[in-house]
């Protein structure tokens, strides 16, 4: 950038003697000030978060163990999901297939969302190479897809029921959730009556959590009291209603497959698309 000049010139009357009775006056110097070019190599950049290794997250959060922790939403042919709006919500039934099958060929367990509360409150030894399948919002294709092919593979999973929205179009129904249910396979755990955030009043959200609570328990569900956050962001509001309900867990949207019961609350997934599972990290 050119430099700002700042001078002050003195006229001596055209350049000749100075009028009768005038002060003479000094003559500033001009001075020169130089104001240099901002790039962006001068501006100070964000400095990266460090991501702690297994190893810091046990010794600060710990006991912690490794256990992806796989979560879905529908299952369904994907002209289905165009014309409901619903792709970037949906894995085919093919792919979820090939996920099951990926499982079993490289030897994981899938293990209840309870056997992991029970490693942070008993110290439960859960199988080395143990993963948890969850589905959220708890869509009718669950049951008309998901539910024969996970069936098939003998696998476990946990579905996250916002109690208010079962019975409407496109959801379970409570006849469907017992019969899920029965099989010994399948959880349901508390996603709020009306899929609320856990933004908003402390009333709000614990009317939201407590009376999806109470009607999980009226259909014998969700014994282990376990919570996922709708849209997946956690609140310090909801983690003290939870706490105070007595639920053990509460599982976010964020990425990561290390579980610690110092953060039992805030817990990570892995949110699984149209890839393989070897994508994931798996």
């Amino acid at each position: 950038m050119a430099g700002i000049v700042l001078g002050v010139i003195i006229d001596w009357v055209r350049f000749g003697r100075l009028k009768k009775n005038e002060t003479k006056l000094t003559v500033i110097p001009t001075v020169t000030i130089t104001i240099p070019t901002i790039t962006a190599a001068m501006i100070p950049t964000k400095i990266p978060v460090k991501q702690l290794t297994f190893d810091e997250m046990n010794n600060s959060f710990g006991p912690c163990v490794r256990v992806p922790v796989l979560m879905f939403h529908h299952i369904q042919e994907m002209k289905d999901a165009k014309e409901k709006h619903q792709t970037s919500l949906t894995v085919i039934p093919e792919d979820f297939r090939k996920d099951m099958e990926y499982l079993k060929t490289n030897n994981y367990t899938s293990i209840s969302l309870a056997d992991l509360a029970a490693f942070f409150d008993q110290g439960l030894a859960l199988p080395k190479k143990s993963v948890a399948i969850t589905l959220d919002d708890a869509y009718e294709d669950n049951y008309s897809i998901m539910w024969p092919i996970l069936k098939e593979y003998g696998f476990k999973a946990t579905i996250f029921t916002p109690t208010g929205l079962v019975q409407n179009p496109d959801y379970l129904s409570w006849d469907q959730i017992k019969e899920m249910s029965n099989s010994g396979l399948v959880y349901f755990g508390n996603h709020t009556w009306s899929h609320h955030g856990s933004t908003g009043s402390p009333e709000v959200l614990e009317k939201e959590i407590s009376l999806a609570d109470t009607q999980l328990n009226e259909h014998g569900e969700n014994q282990a009291k376990i919570f996922a956050y709708p849209y997946g962001n956690p609140s310090k509001s909801a983690e003290s209603v939870l706490q105070k309900s007595g639920y053990k867990m509460a599982f976010t949207t964020v990425s990561g497959s290390t579980m610690c019961k110092g953060k039992r609350y805030e817990l990570p997934r892995i949110r699984v698309g149209n890839a393989s599972l070897k994508a994931y990290g798996l």
